[in-house]
């Protein structure tokens, strides 16, 4: 038998057509019927509206700053949009490392490390750190852009480094405003 939840418990489950109820069949095969939803009293609830409303203050915030900067104009022509909307996309994404290449290296000096990574508008700048098996650093620097507008970065070795067993190589992207993503290899 149905067993109704309701201050109106004489509608039960012939209420009138503006009633509005829930009909809810249990695992033990009872068939609940509610007029309105059911809470537990002690539920903990997060305010994650006010942390989203945040985060597209401050998105707002430094689009507005930045959508006179030639890098997003020249984004929104490419892609038809406005250079805010574009700094705003920005801002709420993160540039992505995808990939690090040792092929070329040997633990000499002056070898090149490459890594390779993408951004929605542009990878800001690109470091790597060579660990090794306890993690301790042996060296880290900034990487260069091989070429202006290329995803592949390069980062010339400053230091001898044992290749047994294989270091720990760490390379980090930074966007525009200031959005980080790291990739390693061991």
């Amino acid at each position: 038998m149905a067993q109704p939840y309701s201050h109106h418990s004489s509608h039960g489950a012939r209420g009138s057509a503006t009633d509005i109820s829930v009909t809810c069949i249990t695992r033990s095969g009872n068939i609940l019927i509610a007029d309105t939803p059911m809470f537990d009293d002690h539920r903990y609830k997060m305010d994650t509206q006010k942390l989203r409303r945040e985060v597209l203050r401050e998105a707002t915030t430094f689009a507005r700053l930045a959508e006179h900067e030639e890098v997003y104009i020249n984004k929104a022509r490419e892609t038809g949009s406005t250079p805010y909307n574009i700094a705003i996309v920005d801002w709420l994404g993160a540039p992505k490392v995808l990939e690090i290449n040792v092929d070329d290296w040997t633990g000499e000096i002056g070898q090149v490390i490459r890594v390779k990574a993408k951004d929605s508008v542009m990878v800001a700048r690109v470091a790597v750190v060579i660990r090794d098996a306890e993690e301790n650093v042996l060296e880290a620097g900034e990487a260069i852009q091989a070429e202006e507008g290329s995803a592949w970065w390069n980062y010339r070795t400053q230091s001898k480094i044992t290749m047994q067993p294989f270091p720990i190589v760490e390379a980090t992207a930074w966007d525009l405003p200031g959005n980080t993503d790291s990739f390693a290899i061991s």
